[in-house]
């Protein structure tokens, strides 16, 4: 193994350490949470989210930052074993996959919460 493989195989082994930390955290549901939802809300519109949408915001981060974390993990082991590359290729499709999808029932969700409220 080379000098750059094993660089490699540190780094995204730390990233992925640090991306299973971050998805423990939004598991407890302590701490920032990581969505866009949450970061472009105002101060105010944060202090009025539903209960329910900052626990459906938690989920979310945690997913996504697992599945992160099973990425950059399984991109650390794919330097030393080449055929890896095919797992990581279609872990990054199903990351994609699931945030579209995702993004589309929780808005369909707040969508539904907004016509309950009104």
């Amino acid at each position: 193994m080379t000098t750059e493989g094993l660089v490699g195989i540190i780094l995204f082994g730390m990233i992925a350490v640090v991306m299973f930390f971050i998805a423990y955290r939004q598991h407890v549901e302590k701490g920032f949470v990581f969505t866009n939802r949450w970061l472009w809300a105002s101060k105010k519109e944060r202090d009025e989210m539903d209960a329910r949408i900052k626990k459906m915001e938690y989920r979310f981060g945690r997913n996504v930052f697992f599945l992160l974390g099973i990425l950059l993990a399984v991109m650390a082991f794919s330097i030393s074993v080449f055929w890896l590359f095919y797992v990581v290729y279609a872990l990054t499709m199903f990351l994609i996959v699931y945030a579209i999808v995702q993004w589309i029932l929780n808005e369909r969700f707040y969508k539904s919460m907004d016509d309950e409220n009104n």
